[in-house]
């Protein structure tokens, strides 16, 4: 049997297969341990924390807890932060973030050990540790809209093909796909990447944009700083503010129970 002549351009074919199978080889291991560290869930409870001496909790820029007062960061967050740390004896750091995506991914790599702000319980978070933060936090959902508006939005049925605009990264993107199923009607989101809530209210209020959410929290404030507002009009679910911890911390949980009953 005659051998092919190795002419230049079949050298070349080979070399190019040489370095294509050596590439797949070099990526295929790291490609495998970057996936299986993105899935990995931080083990951090009581125990680690308390080592470390230092408690991380997560908030977002929103429902008026973030304030500043002589150059101070001061606000509904920073009291929590506060009393934990007295009763825990442990320095408590705030951390924000207002894309839901990256609190979820801090929270998995125990960057931050729980997440206190409104959250929809959705599949999303079912591998954690969903529990009520304040007694009075279950509230609905309001419709942020204009009052001179001439699309003023008076029952959930005219939602209908309308556009709400959220932050990017918000947890209330599953809400609205349910309550668009259960009008029958498609309900259109648009996100931002560069504005949380109480930013966009004040688009709605200049005109910028039609409509956006609001918990009830931050409803009444709008309703205070933001006459131009109507947020009167409640959706059908509720949304609790909660505790997010991971599933892997029910010592911290426990902790959590007794120094804020």
């Amino acid at each position: 049997m005659t051998l092919p002549k190795l002419t230049p351009r079949l050298l070349g074919y080979l070399l190019a297969l040489l370095l294509a199978l050596g590439l797949m080889y070099y990526l295929r291991p790291s490609a495998g341990t970057s996936q299986a560290s993105e899935e990995a869930i931080a083990q951090r409870d009581w125990p680690e924390i308390q080592r470390e001496g230092v408690l991380r909790i997560l908030s977002a820029y929103t429902d008026g807890a973030i304030e500043i007062k002589d150059g101070l960061r001061t606000g509904a967050i920073y009291e929590l932060a506060r009393q934990l740390s007295d009763r825990s004896g442990l320095r408590v750091e705030v951390v924000l973030e207002n894309d839901w995506t990256r609190a979820l991914a801090a929270l998995r790599r125990g960057e931050v050990d729980l997440i206190a702000r409104p959250l929809a319980h959705t599949s999303e978070v079912d591998t954690l540790s969903f529990r009520p933060w304040r007694a009075h936090s279950a509230a609905p959902l309001y419709l942020v809209q204009r009052r001179d508006s001439a699309q003023l939005i008076r029952q959930q049925l005219a939602l209908g093909g309308k556009t709400l605009v959220l932050p990017e990264g918000s947890p209330y993107t599953l809400f609205v796909q349910h309550l668009s199923e259960e009008i029958g009607e498609p309900i259109h989101l648009s996100y931002d990447s560069l504005y949380p809530s109480e930013q966009l209210a004040m688009r709605v209020a200049a005109g910028s944009i039609d409509y956006t959410l609001a918990t009830g929290r931050e409803a009444e404030r709008y309703r205070q700083i933001l006459p131009e507002l109507d947020c009167s009009l409640p959706l059908s679910y509720t949304i609790r503010e909660a505790w997010l911890l991971r599933r892997d911390a029910p010592q911290l949980a426990d902790s959590l129970s007794r120094w804020l009953p």
